[in-house]
């Protein structure tokens, strides 16, 4: 095939190379063998709802660090809800068809990852618990404060609050004591991370950062992103406001669970990341990209600096 009939991806952790009928994915700079055997895993045991499931693996090479999935016709979910909701993409045409469809799948989402956390309960290994998180949260405020992206009083006082919680982590029955339990986790479950057909079917990509940890983070991961975009203008929120709760709901915990401290410590550390990924990512974003995540990025970190 001529280079004229791909399309080459620059991501911040690997490169794509899109073609009429597969999507090679490379990486330099992480093994993409777990995430392989993560879609193998999930296509051998069928994890999929009426109108969610995983892109489809052909083949995997190790020696090249060279994942082939099935390309898919569609688009990011992202960009589905987002587009149509805001003026300059109403100017250039963008319009949301069948808005009850697309927010009856994003509740569909939750139940998906139900069934994706369920599946893999009776291989976790005695002894793995959700201590990544603990590790991870301190990474991020290293590098947001030696990239100043903070003013440091504030980023003090959010690691004191959180870290406290966050160091509990070792207790043996933390997880259990708070609502959660250990499972193959997807790592990155962002609406980002999903895309949406023609006969809006979702289809869950990037299993990059699958783990063994806490279901909550997952669970977390994806409500604190489609919790700030809701709040990000009057549009979105009509279109999105109810349905983070909705999503837990069909995920199968109460709306409860936000007053518990493990899951607002996920909340803390996922509206950190998106602070530090738009950072990382500003040189690959389009001007408007980046005014974008900004927005979303303001709405999380208000509701993190209301904690302190």
């Amino acid at each position: 095939m001529s280079k004229i009939d791909k399309q080459i991806r620059v991501n911040p952790r690997s490169t794509g190379v899109v073609s009429s009928e597969t999507y090679e994915k490379h990486s330099t700079e992480i093994s993409l063998k777990s995430e392989s055997e993560e879609l193998a895993r999930c296509r051998d045991k069928n994890i999929q709802t009426e109108n969610v499931k995983t892109v489809e693996i052909i083949s995997f090479s190790e020696s090249e660090n060279l994942l082939v999935t099935r390309k898919i016709v569609a688009q990011e979910l992202f960009h589905t809800v987002w587009n149509p909701t805001y003026l300059l993409g109403r100017m250039k045409g963008n319009r949301l068809s069948n808005p009850e469809i697309v927010r009856a799948r994003i509740v569909e989402v939750g139940t998906w990852l139900r069934k994706y956390h369920e599946s893999s309960l009776g291989g976790v290994q005695s002894g793995s618990d959700g201590r990544w998180l603990e590790e991870a949260f301190h990474e991020k405020i290293r590098i947001i404060r030696q990239g100043r992206l903070m003013p440091e009083a504030k980023l003090a006082q959010i690691e004191r609050v959180f870290g406290a919680e966050l160091s509990k982590l070792n207790k043996p029955s933390y997880l259990e004591d708070n609502g959660a339990f250990r499972c193959r986790v997807h790592g990155d479950f962002l609406i980002y991370n999903i895309l949406i057909d023609c006969n809006q079917n979702l289809h869950v990509l990037d299993f990059g950062d699958t783990r063994i940890s806490g279901n909550l983070e997952d669970v977390s991961r994806f409500y604190s992103g489609l919790w700030a975009i809701s709040k990000t203008n009057r549009a979105r929120h009509k279109l999105l406001g109810d349905l983070p709760r909705r999503f837990l709901e069909a995920y199968g915990v109460a709306p409860k669970i936000l007053d518990n401290p493990y899951f607002r410590c996920n909340l803390a550390y996922n509206f950190l990341t998106h602070l530090t990924g738009q950072h990382y990512m500003k040189e690959l974003l389009s001007w408007n990209s980046n005014r974008e995540m900004s927005q979303i990025t303001r709405a999380g970190l208000k509701w993190v600096y209301q904690q302190i």
